[in-house]
Formats: C-alpha cells, structure tokens, sequence
C-alpha cells in the first residue's frame, strides 16, 4: 500500500501539475495544508521540471516565517540524539517516519478523530529511536529522566572497583 504523499504525488504527476492542492487533498483524504506540505518537502514542481519563476527586487524586506511544528519536531529529536551521542545519519529515515506519523497524528487531533492508534504508533517510533524514557544512557538538563536517573543511581550504588577494595582491605591491615 502506498503513502498518501505518494498518492498524491502520483495525481500531480498524472495531471502534469494542474491539479489544485484542494483537488489532490479530496482525491486521497488529506488536508489541503498538508498536500502544500508534501509538494514542498518532496519538491514536487523541481521533480516535474516545473520549476517557478521568482523575482527578487533589490532592497526588498524579507520576514523570516515561523518554524513549522514538523521543523521544531524534527530539531528537538535531533538534538535529544546528539545530545544522548546517539545520532547517526542512518537514523534520518526512521526520523522522517516518525515526522510523517507526527503530522498524521496532529491533523487527526485537530480534526478530532481518535488518535490513540497513532499515538500508540508514536511511542513505538521514539522507542526505536532510543527517546522513550527506558534509555539510561540519555541525560536531558530538564525533566523528568535525569530525576529518574538519579533516583537508580541512588537505589543502586555502583560497585566499587577492585582497586578500592584492595586500598581499604590495606588501610585495615595498616591499622591493626
């Protein structure tokens, strides 16, 4: 089974790019927002050679946009991974995964329909990727699994080397 982007994509392809967002959004069941998504991430104009025109006037103010929820997501997990030293360029796959069910999850919770199915899918992603909460190895400044992790440090002291055995053992032989 096919992606819906791909859907999609297909639709634009087969209209040669006359197709309105509105029209491909009805023809596989999306919002219009996010076919305008798609047709920018995937680059649908460059991929059809329909590549717009732009004019640029010289000394035109440029307003930078906000971030997407999509951008803001995908930095967080980004930097959650380096920050754990876990990060690879082979994650980058799986992380556009769990972008593409993020945003199905968001225009689901904004419509109202039932999202636990796509949480659920959510929690077994970041558990793939190692950001669930059960990786000790992953130290965030803020938040609950650093108190976490302080707590099992707590529970179970660390054994001591054999090293400072061996200077305790000798410090009691000193004594006696």
């Amino acid at each position: 089974m096919t992606k819906k982007h791909e859907q999609a994509f297909e639709l634009f392809k087969e209209s040669e790019g006359s197709l309105s967002n509105a029209e491909i959004a009805t023809a596989v069941g999306a919002a219009e927002s996010t076919v305008r998504k798609w047709k920018s991430r995937y680059n649908w104009l460059e991929q059809l050679g329909l590549v717009q025109n732009v004019t640029v006037e010289e000394n035109e103010s440029v307003t930078k946009s906000k971030p997407s929820n999509r951008e803001l997501q995908h930095k967080r997990i980004i930097d959650s991974l380096v920050e754990a030293g876990t990060y690879s360029p082979a994650l980058d796959l799986l992380i556009e995964v769990y972008l593409d069910c993020f945003e199905e999850y968001e225009n689901a919770k904004d419509i109202g329909e039932n999202t636990e199915k796509l949480r659920k899918e959510l929690a077994r992603l970041l558990g793939q990727l190692g950001l669930d909460g059960k990786n000790k190895d992953l130290i965030k400044k803020s938040g609950t699994l650093l108190a976490k992790g302080d707590e099992e440090k707590k529970k179970d002291p660390e054994p001591e080397s054999e090293s400072s055995k061996l200077v305790q053992f000798r410090q009691r032989k000193m004594r006696s």
